[in-house]
């Protein structure tokens, strides 16, 4: 199994923050497999490991380059919410990043219908705040509302209100937790509505991975004074510069999957022929949840969740 994430199309970028992927090379994806033979010695034939398999269905790594699939758990997990790519991601920026939200404030999260933002949407539910989700459609809006129990949905491709109008609606006194996967014009419009003390956590920024990054022409935030007017914060951040906290992010995500206070809707492709269509459908608003390509065709439909 492959996951697919928004990361990879940095890579395709020879000036990206990732390391560039040259032309004809295999790209990059995180994975689970089955050990063929273990040259170390160190793996027995069969055992399941997970690391940077990428887009292929054979791979070749150093043994040290691959970590052992946690056991007890279903390994697709470890793509998800125990993943590095997805449920620490989440977890690091609402608990480890800036003042985690507290009971009664409003927290907004952006692509709150993909992996990372679903989860962080979640979780920062668990502190007991007001939590708005924004996506694209009323299919996904109706994921958030019902699937996820959100307490309000901003749909940013209706025709009849502008995201703004929505937020003034659904947050009128404003937001004092923004968790950001998108950057562009919604965090412009996040910006302009921020409380005293408020606090912007930047994960990404997908409207702008593709071909814009470190050529000068991001779309960046033009209401960024607001912060300096609030009184509020902005902080970006990558799951790797807060990899200490992991066994503690694991450690709760875990017991509120036990405890089925958490959950994560998958989107399953099956075959490595369906690798690029899946990433590109991540920018276009093709999917809800994690999207998966399971390269062994052992996976049963097109969805599911877990």
């Amino acid at each position: 199994m492959l996951s697919v994430d928004a990361f990879i199309r940095t890579t395709l970028d020879q000036e990206g923050y990732h390391t560039g992927t040259p032309l004809n090379e295999v790209l990059p994806a995180l994975g689970y497999g089955v050990v063929l033979k273990d040259g170390s010695g160190r793996r027995k034939p069969g055992t399941r490991v997970l690391g940077m398999l990428r887009a292929q269905t054979l791979s070749r790594v150093k043994s040290s380059q691959v970590s052992r699939v946690m056991p007890f758990v279903s390994p697709k997990h470890s793509l998800g919410l125990l993943g590095l790519t997805t449920g620490l991601t989440a977890w690091m920026g609402i608990f480890a990043v800036a003042r985690k939200p507290r009971r009664g404030e409003v927290v907004v999260v952006s692509a709150a219908a993909g992996a990372v933002g679903s989860v962080a949407a979640q979780l920062a539910k668990r502190t007991g705040a007001k939590v708005i989700g924004i996506a694209g459609g009323e299919k996904k809006c109706d994921f958030l509302l019902n699937q996820l129990k959100l307490d309000g949905a901003v749909d940013y491709k209706s025709t009849e209100r502008t995201l703004g109008e929505q937020l003034d609606a659904l947050a009128p006194d404003g937001v004092d937790f923004f968790y950001d996967n998108v950057g562009g014009a919604t965090l412009d419009a996040v910006l302009l509505r921020l409380r005293p003390k408020a606090r912007v956590v930047i994960c990404g920024a997908v409207s702008q991975y593709s071909g814009k990054l470190n050529r000068g022409e991001v779309d960046g935030p033009r209401e960024y004074l607001k912060l300096a007017e609030r009184g509020a914060s902005m902080t970006g951040f990558n799951v790797m510069q807060h990899i200490h906290r992991a066994p503690l992010a694991l450690i709760h995500i875990g017991f509120l999957m036990l405890t089925k206070r958490i959950s994560l809707f998958e989107t399953i492709e099956i075959g490595i022929s369906r690798f690029g269509a899946a990433l590109n459908a991540m920018f276009v608003g093709g999917h809800v949840g994690k999207l998966l390509v399971d390269v062994g065709g052992g996976a049963k439909g097109a969805a599911a969740a877990a």
